[in-house]
This record gives C-alpha cells, sequence and structure tokens, in this order.
C-alpha cells in the first residue's frame, strides 16, 4: 500500500520523540487514526473528553520535557480541545495541536462542522497555522513542534483531502530544543546587581520555575545571605520543602511566614520567577534573573535586571557576593513565625476527635506523608491549591503540578494520566469535588489504560475558593456555589476504578493506606469541614471590611430554592 501523508506526519512526529497521542478520533482525522495504529513505535490514548486529552498532554510535558501531543477532529472536536491546550500555553509547556478539518473545497462555505480553527486558537499558541498542501503540510509542521519547543502550544489544522493525500519526498529539518543554548548576562549588570545584595541586610529570595535544576545553587545563596526562601506555587517541588531555610509560597495561596518575609525584607531577589500579583511584592529594590526578557518588564519593577539563564547568573552572584555576618539574621527571626504556621497546618493532630468534620489539612498531611519518594502530585485549582501549598512538604524527588496560570478546574486527574505515561511513577491527585466533577468522564480511561492514579476528593458540596472570592472582593453573600454531589466511590466502582468513602478521622488513615495499597486506579471520598478555610496572607484592611459585610448580609438572606433543593436530597440520599 502506498505511503499518504498522514504516514509521513506521524514518522516526523517520531522523529521529535513522540510515543504517544492523546485525544478521540473523528471523521477528519481517520487517515491520521489509521496511521497511527499501523505503526507499532506510537500508542494513541482514547480520551473521554478533548479538554482532558489536552491535559494528558500537558502532563506528560511537564515530567518528560519533551513535546506532548494531542489530536481532535473538526468543530466541536477543536472547541473542545481549546481549555486543555490553554493549560499548557499559559505554564510554557511544550505541547502541539494537530485539528482535522474539512476538505479544502468546503472550507469558509458554512458547511456543517466546518469552523475557523485558527481564529480559536490564535491566542493561546506560538504558531498556529492550517495546511494548504502537503508540501506545505511537511513543512508547517516542522515549524509547530520547533515553536512548541521553545516553551508552549502550536496547532496545525489539516484538511482531511491534504491528510489523505500521497507522501511527497523532503528534506529533514532538525529540531532544536532552547535547552541546548545558553543566555549569559553581561558583566556589569552582574556586578551592580552585587553591589546592590552587598549593600542590604535583609535579602529575601524569590524563585520559580525558570529555577528549575538549580536547587543547588539557590540553597547555597540563601545560606550565604541567610536568606529565606520563598518559592511560587508551581515551584514548589523545586527545592526539598523539609530545608530549613524554605518559608514557603507568596500570594494568596502562600504561607503566612513567606509573605512576612517579603514585608520585612530589604532587597528582594527575584530568580526565575514572574509571579504576577503586584499586591504581595515589598516596595524595595528588586534584583530579578530571568532569559525573557519579557518578564523583566512585567508585574514588578525591576532596579537590576539580569538577562540570563539562571543557573550562570546565580553561580556569578555566587561567587562574587559577600557573605552575611550578622549574629541574628534576618532568617533567625523569621523561624517562629515558620514554626508556628507549621505547627498550626501541618503537625496539628486533627485525629483526636474521631467523629469530627475532617480538616482538609488531615487529608492532605495524610496523603503526602504515604506518598513514595519520587511521586507526582498532581493538584487541581481552587481550595484545594491553597491546602496543599501550606500543609504538603515535599521531598527532593517529589514532583508538584498543577495549572498555575491557567488555574482551570479540572485539570489535575489528566494531568495526573499524562505523567504517568511518561514516567511510570506513582501518581495522586487532590482535588476538590467541584474541580473533580470537570474531568470525571476519563476515569474510565484511568481503568482502561492501567493508570495507577491515586484520586482523593475533598469534598465540601460547594465551590469554596469562589465563595471566600465573592466576600472578600465585592461583600456579596456566597451565592451559586453549593453543589449537589454524586456518590464519588460509587461512580469510581461504575467506573472500574476502586472506591471509597471516609467521613470522619478514624476512617481517614486507614482508607488512605488501602488506596495507596491498591494496584489500580482508586478514588477516597474524604467529606471535609465545608466551613474550613485557610485564612490567607496579607489580608489587607478592603478584603477584610467585605468579608464583615458578606456575613451580616448573611444574617438577613434566606437560601434559595436551589439550595433547599440540594439540602433535600442530601438529606434523602443520607437517609
Amino acid at each position: 500500500m502506498s505511503k499518504k501523508i498522514s504516514d509521513q506526519v506521524v514518522e516526523i512526529l517520531k522523529t521529535a520523540g513522540v510515543r504517544r497521542i492523546y485525544g478521540i478520533p473523528g471523521d477528519t482525522i481517520d487517515t491520521l487514526m489509521e496511521s497511527i495504529r499501523a505503526d507499532n513505535e506510537v500508542d494513541f490514548v482514547l480520551t473521554r473528553h478533548e479538554a482532558n486529552a489536552g491535559f494528558m498532554a500537558s502532563g506528560e510535558a511537564r515530567i518528560s520535557n519533551k513535546i506532548g501531543v494531542a489530536v481532535a477532529c473538526q468543530g466541536p472536536g477543536a472547541n473542545n480541545l481549546l481549555n486543555g491546550l490553554a493549560d499548557a500555553a499559559r505554564d510554557g509547556i511544550p505541547v502541539l495541536a494537530i485539528t482535522g478539518q474539512i476538505d479544502t473545497e468546503f472550507i469558509d462555505t458554512n458547511m456543517p462542522q466546518g469552523s475557523n480553527q485558527i481564529q480559536l486558537f490564535e491566542d493561546i499558541t506560538l504558531f498556529n497555522a492550517e495546511a494548504r498542501s502537503p508540501k506545505n503540510l511537511i513543512e508547517i509542521l516542522h515549524i509547530a513542534i520547533n515553536a512548541a519547543l521553545k516553551g508552549g502550544v502550536a496547532h496545525i489544522s489539516i484538511p482531511s483531502d491534504i491528510m489523505r493525500a500521497g507522501s511527497i519526498k523532503y528534506k529533514k529539518r532538525p529540531f532544536v530544543y532552547r535547552k541546548n543554548s545558553t543566555l549569559l548576562a553581561d558583566e556589569q549588570s552582574i556586578e551592580r546587581a552585587v553591589e546592590a545584595i552587598d549593600a542590604k541586610q535583609k535579602i529575601a529570595i524569590l524563585y520559580g520555575e525558570g529555577s528549575r535544576g538549580q536547587a543547588k545553587q539557590l540553597i547555597e545563596l540563601a545560606e550565604k545571605l541567610k536568606a529565606p526562601l520563598i518559592h511560587t506555587t508551581r515551584s514548589k517541588d523545586i527545592i526539598d520543602n523539609t530545608h530549613p531555610q524554605v518559608l514557603g509560597g507568596i500570594g494568596l495561596m502562600g504561607s503566612h511566614p513567606a509573605n512576612e518575609a517579603l514585608q520585612e525584607c530589604e532587597l528582594l531577589l527575584i530568580v526565575g520567577s514572574n509571579y504576577a500579583y503586584k499586591r504581595f511584592y515589598p516596595s524595595v529594590p528588586v534584583v530579578k534573573i530571568d532569559n525573557n526578557p519579557l518578564h523583566l518588564a512585567t508585574h514588578v519593577g525591576v532596579d537590576y535586571p539580569l538577562l540570563s539563564d539562571v543557573s550562570y547568573a546565580l553561580t556569578q552572584i555566587l561567587q562574587k557576593v559577600k557573605a552575611k555576618e550578622d549574629k541574628t539574621s534576618f532568617f533567625d527571626i523569621l523561624k517562629n513565625s515558620l514554626a508556628k504556621h507549621l505547627d498550626d497546618f501541618v503537625f496539628l493532630d486533627y485525629k483526636t476527635a474521631d467523629d469530627k468534620l475532617i480538616h482538609p489539612s488531615a487529608v492532605v498531611a495524610e496523603v503526602v506523608q504515604n506518598m513514595q519518594d519520587d511521586a507526582i502530585l498532581c493538584g487541581d485549582s481552587g481550595s484545594a491549591t491553597i491546602w496543599i501549598n501550606n500543609v504538603a512538604r515535599f521531598q527532593q524527588n517529589q514532583r508538584f503540578i498543577w495549572s498555575a496560570n491557567l488555574a482551570t478546574l479540572g485539570a489535575a486527574l489528566g494531568q495526573a494520566m499524562g505523567a504517568w505515561f511518561s514516567s511510570k511513577r506513582e501518581v495522586v491527585v487532590i482535588a476538590g469535588d467541584g474541580g473533580f466533577s470537570f474531568s470525571i468522564s476519563d476515569l474510565v480511561t484511568a481503568a482502561m489504560y492501567g493508570v495507577p492514579v491515586k484520586c482523593f476528593i475533598l469534598n465540601n458540596s460547594r465551590f469554596r475558593f469562589i465563595e471566600f472570592e465573592e466576600r472578600s472582593h465585592d461583600g456579596n453573600v456566597p451565592y451559586g456555589t453549593k453543589l449537589l454531589n454524586p456518590d464519588f466511590a460509587a461512580i469510581a466502582k461504575a467506573s472500574h476504578c476502586k472506591g471509597m468513602s471516609v467521613h470522619n478521622y478514624k476512617q481517614l488513615q486507614a482508607a488512605v493506606k488501602e488506596a495507596f495499597a491498591f494496584a489500580g486506579p482508586v478514588v477516597v471520598d474524604c467529606r471535609i469541614d465545608p466551613d474550613a478555610l485557610l485564612i490567607p496572607p496579607a489580608v489587607n484592611a478592603e478584603m477584610a471590611y467585605n468579608y464583615i459585610k458578606s456575613e451580616i448580609k448573611s444574617w438577613f438572606t434566606t437560601s434559595d430554592k436551589i439550595e433547599q433543593k440540594i439540602v433535600e436530597l442530601s438529606q434523602n440520599a443520607s437517609s
């Protein structure tokens, strides 16, 4: 049988290191599906929703540092794929999306399922094109792969008649990873930054995803400067969280000690981070290291910019900066705050009252204590992220991934499955009930492919973080946030997974151990205290006022008909 262009697409993907493609078949990619089926080196993972295919491709790329690939048919398939791709785009994860398209002659003729897929993906892609001919397809595929390897999403739309065309001769082109080159800061900029650091005593170090792989240098610098280490949520797993210099995370989802350090420091050194929320930055001189010039001009004013790879700049600063000699260092003063924070949210013994509603901190602490030394924890967005960021203490070889910049609900299960396909390491999900419901259709996919993901649901029957936002942003009474949940354990069992329900502390420890001991996918439905909410750090006067105003309003507000119906159905189910 003669080769088709679709066969050559698979060959090129293999050359780029692709061994797995996620998605759902459809008429305009039928030819591509046959090429994948006939190839013995590339696997196809059939998902139940295209968005989850995007999350899986993102999860694989996050762990493998190679390109992830998702495919979908035209129209509705491409539209469903969008959210999973946006997650990868916002975090700079290398993902290639291939969408089918109606035959070339019918494009823009108002055909059923025809749509402008280039316009659809324009906002989230580094490269975005529709094939015009077989020769054009081969060229734009190479360009798309290289664009994604820069760190982001590339998309190509392929009309089905082009996909069916016969193979052509072409000259191979290289695939170049950004990590193969180095950007060096100029000597003068480094000298100015060193002088600024030497001139101040209270230095704080904020490190982000751009510093991954540089844990040793960051620790050496922090010890030399007697400086606290503060991470973004995404970079939480870069340095062993048990290291005494690590104070926790910045911002609303961060820790009180870390935010206290930021407000008390005299100079802030930002390493590979482009944290967005301005109100958490201190009004002090800023030294910032980043290899993206755009990051040096966004979110915070930078007094001493270093356009450089983190490794090189840190090496230079470490060699040149003077050690801080004061006996009572800035960090020593903050240790008491860190100890209290850990007592409150990590080491506090929640198991003393077996009949008490489970606190979310207890679930997170129990799960993390039972994970393998190289486990990958995938957290969903919302209040679950707050608890993970404050309670989980990741060891050096453990990973934490989540939808850091898009913060979309429902990403965790797909990311965990993609991470497992890539690494075969233990994968764990901690998600709220609202977020988990978004992706629950692909539980059966975990069973079908034997993905032993361990899912722990923080079930409080509401969008808890959204309630906090409604209260603190505008002083409103929470509305539209209550959930009538299914029996998640029963859904797990119906999806060929193990399902368990936990209602109190007495059941929690045994259930977590049983989940990790089980060989296949597991869902543990943890019924947590619905009123538990971590008081966020750096609460300003406006937030506090709005929260009080909301609370007073709620005294005079009766529940609506939907909330009453939820209570009625929940009571009927429990009886």
